[in-house]
């Protein structure tokens, strides 16, 4: 058997090779902050098929140094996921038999250790490869110093140990972030892809798993969509709406510690270059319409009302209608000024790509290839008052930073330190597990976009942040990088807060722009360690 401990921050592959077998020497170091959590990845190879592996956790006795809490231990497998094509230069992807760009990890088709399975006791080991991740998770309460344990890995029966050490630094994760992150989710997927019944009670506490597994990524706001809010239409053209489904989730997702909720959008577009839009609830119905003023008035106040009832209002942001560009603008502003009169003071938000709908939208989220491109536009709306968020979707492509299956690791946690160098408020995302029709996310990560939209390939792993699981959502090395992403932004404010030049002189050591970023997981480790030690000088 041979193992090899890797960094968090990079892919593993199926076919990748262990260089050494496993020896005494070999051993996990890891850095935290407090409030966050230490991790990373095993390879093995030459594991007998069909193999049982199982771990055990110890406490190391060290009379001059802390013992970890075993129980704050996670183990998972990780499964590895097909890569069909890579990304192309600006949106969707290149045909296979292309030459790989220099700006992806690997020519397509290729496979990549992304999602993660939970382990508890043991697990059968199916081939010779196999990989785990390790995660500790590190309360804010613990105190700082080294903390020393033990892995036992038992392949059968035949048992091996690998000792661990952690730093945990005096530098902390604030509980409450100061950074809106949301990622739009399927419902309907939630149902379908785990066999359930639509409201059903089971279906209910799949929804809050998939609500845990957001907020693993330190998510704050969620959408509430159409199909949270029944609408009856009577035949004198007044309309009734019952906002039970919407308060079943909107209690459970404020519990689970979300801060912010997301009004589903209220038009949308039939085709991309279509000039008007229609209504989400009836394609047959013009937005901007008489008809659909009857019906936006109604809704809209009572959505209002509703929501003032409960005591949530002041949580709402109000989608209007996704991505607005050129041709449709005009009717955006029109459909933007309907709501604004119903919903006064409310912030709207939206995925936006055209500067020129100036005070239709009072948060403005482009994406972080044109929000580079027209800086000077956007942050002139900064100075009169609006707020500025980024999102990335199937575009950017080529040295821009997304989450891609074909990019580095480190491009995923970058984006939000690319936050914190613009002074982006918040980051958007449309897919946490917007699988397609019959679309497998383990095989198909580039599945083919509707033809009326552009009829071309999502790049790998657009579509989800998260897998179906046997039990629940499976996370993904992806969301862990997120989540790390989301907790350095949060570790520069506050060093910002002491020593802003620091702070960005930490920064600009592996990070110049969207498209400039250093991933070199040991590059990247050393400025991270150079955050921890910094912050932790001020706080002590």
């Amino acid at each position: 058997m041979k193992l090899q401990v890797f960094s968090a921050n990079e892919w593993l592959y199926p076919d990748q090779s262990v260089t050494q077998p496993l020896s005494e020497e070999e051993h996990i170091s890891l850095i935290s902050p407090r409030g966050s959590f230490a991790g990373c990845q095993l390879l093995f190879n030459d594991i007998p098929e069909q193999a049982v592996l199982s771990w055990q956790f110890h406490l190391a006795k060290h009379p001059d140094e802390h013992s970890l809490i075993s129980p704050n231990f996670t183990l998972y497998q990780l499964l590895d996921v097909q890569v069909n094509e890579n990304t192309d230069v600006d949106v969707s992807t290149v045909p296979v038999g292309t030459p790989a760009p220099a700006y992806v990890t690997r020519q397509a088709p290729f496979r990549v250790y992304d999602a993660l399975l939970p382990v508890y006791e043991h697990c059968t080991v199916e081939t010779s490869t196999t990989a785990f991740y390790l995660c500790w998770h590190i309360p804010e309460e613990t105190a700082a110093g080294r903390y020393q344990g033990e892995i036992t890995l038992t392949v059968n029966k035949m048992a091996r140990k690998l000792p661990v050490m952690i730093e945990v630094f005096s530098a902390a994760i604030p509980e409450k972030g100061r950074l809106s992150i949301t990622n739009w989710y399927s419902i309907h997927n939630i149902a379908s892809r785990h066999q359930l019944e639509l409201w059903s009670e089971k279906f209910w506490s799949m929804v809050e798993q998939y609500g845990k597994a957001m907020r693993r990524c330190r998510q704050t706001h969620f959408m509430v969509g159409s199909s949270f809010i029944d609408v009856v239409s009577n035949e004198d053209g007044q309309y009734s709406f019952d906002f039970s489904k919407a308060e079943r989730l909107i209690t459970m997702f404020l519990e689970l510690g979300f801060t912010h909720i997301e009004g589903g959008h209220v038009a949308r577009r039939i085709n991309w270059e279509d000039p008007t839009f229609v209504l989400s609830t009836n394609a047959d119905i013009q937005a901007t319409s008489v008809e659909g003023y009857a019906f936006l008035s109604q809704y809209l106040k009572a959505w209002r009302d509703w929501l003032a009832s409960k005591g949530w209002l002041s949580l709402l942001v109000q989608h209007v209608a996704d991505e607005p560009i050129e041709p449709s603008a005009a009717d955006y502003r029109i459909l933007t000024g309907i709501v604004r009169k119903w919903l006064p003071d409310i912030p709207l938000i939206d995925a936006v790509i055209n500067t020129s709908v100036a005070g239709a939208v009072d948060i403005w989220v482009p994406t972080n290839k044109e929000y580079e491109l027209h800086q000077e536009a956007y942050e002139n709306y900064r100075q009169l008052g609006d707020t500025l968020w980024f999102y990335t979707c199937w575009n950017p492509g080529g040295d821009y930073l997304n989450r891609f299956l074909d990019f580095p690791l480190l491009k995923t946690r970058y984006l939000h330190w690319g936050n914190y160098k613009y002074k982006l408020d918040g980051y958007l995302h449309w897919g946490l597990n917007y699988y397609f029709k019959d679309q497998d996310p383990f095989e198909l990560t580039n599945p083919l976009l509707a033809p009326q939209v552009h009829n071309r390939r999502v790049p790998a792993g657009d579509t989800h942040l998260v897998y179906p699981g046997p039990e629940g959502p499976l996370l993904s090395m992806r969301l862990e990088a997120m989540r790390a992403g989301v907790e350095d932004y949060e570790l520069l404010r506050s060093l910002e807060a002491y020593n802003a030049e620091l702070a960005d002189d930490i920064l600009s050591s592996c990070m110049m722009s969207f498209k400039e970023v250093n991933t070199d997981p040991a590059a990247f480790d050393k400025a991270y360690r150079r955050l921890l030690e910094s912050l932790s000088a001020y706080v002590i």
